[in-house]
């Protein structure tokens, strides 16, 4: 989206807020598309509203994150994720479609996935509902059904127009479902911390970039295959953005570390265009490596970029 337009569009969603809370809603975009605990808590307690209204009320808000050029629709999400042991650290994570012009649409980032991923990457250890703008495919009823809590996930369906919103389980769209213990897996995505995977490099890891995809690499979600990676995208100011792959029962759902990464640089900056300096994958190859999807997926984000590839160990 140009600067301009994506300014004017903001404008006209933030009209929607009264002043009270303008200053709380304002910090979604310095907060890399979230809302914090204190920050919901301040506007449900201004407005007298429940978190779920809340999720409804930012639906809008996700437009401003959406890259929609093939489409030209756009579809957002916000989830509601529990970011302490007990649950009472809730905060809201915004996610929209991103879509690669000139790559087949199966590349796709669909907007229950960017929300998702938006909220795990920042700690989040589980989702308890999900606010769409229509409902979801059954692509992201799959994707959705690898979390820790998917058979407690529920479903707002927000109708924009009417302003009604119909909540509903996710087992309930998705009958007879196949999901991580049809393949003897009984964790899930953002399931109980498990050992930390150790990961070591041949060569050296002080460069600051390749650390922090090695780390971003360690705690990959890689059940199926053991195929963990991380990949970092440096910009041109310097920022780096750190992605990690996360695996699905029925593969095809899965999200590679590069989408990931650009999942966090696209909410970092809702309409902005960032000029990509560098992109580092760092992974175990096993039976399947990242090397060719993340190529794939950098081509029209970073064309004059190279993906430097690197291999790591178990150590």
């Amino acid at each position: 989206m140009a600067g301009k337009e994506s300014k004017l569009q903001s404008m006209r969603v933030l009209e929607n807020f009264p002043a009270a809370v303008l200053a709380d809603i304002q910090s979604v975009f310095e907060n890399g598309g979230a809302l914090s605990h204190e920050r919901c808590q301040s506007v449900m307690d201004a407005l007298g509203i429940s978190a779920g209204v809340l999720m409804q009320r930012l639906l809008p808000l996700t437009g401003l994150y959406a890259s929609a050029q093939i489409s030209g629709s756009q579809v957002g999400a916000v989830v509601n994720a529990a970011m302490s042991p007990d649950d009472s650290d809730v905060a809201l994570f915004l996610g929209a479609n991103i879509e690669f012009p000139g790559q087949s649409l199966a590349q796709t980032i669909h907007a229950e996935q960017a929300a998702v991923v938006n909220a795990w990457l920042a700690g989040a250890g589980q989702i308890d509902s999900i606010a769409v703008t229509a409902t979801p495919c059954g692509y992201c009823r799959q994707f959705l059904y690898e979390l820790k809590n998917c058979r407690n996930l529920n479903i707002l369906l927000c109708d924009q127009r009417g302003g009604r919103t119909t909540r509903r389980r996710l087992t309930n769209l998705l009958p007879a479902a196949f999901g991580p213990h049809d393949l003897g897996h009984e964790g899930g995505l953002m399931g109980p911390p498990h050992p930390a995977i150790r990961l070591k490099l041949d060569g050296s890891a002080e460069d600051p970039v390749v650390f922090e995809a090695l780390s971003a690499a360690s705690k990959s979600y890689a059940p199926y295959s053991g195929n963990f990676a991380g990949c970092v995208i440096e910009t041109t100011e310097g920022k780096m953005y750190a992605g990690r792959y996360a695996e699905n029962a029925a593969f095809n759902p899965s999200v590679s570390p590069l989408q990931a990464a650009f999942i966090q640089m696209t909410m970092d900056t809702p309409g902005g265009q960032k000029k990509i300096r560098r992109a580092v994958l760092v992974e175990i190859p096993t039976a399947i490596s990242q090397r060719t999807i993340c190529e794939l997926h950098l081509n029209p984000i970073g064309p004059d970029v190279t993906l430097e590839y690197v291999e790591a160990r178990v150590g």
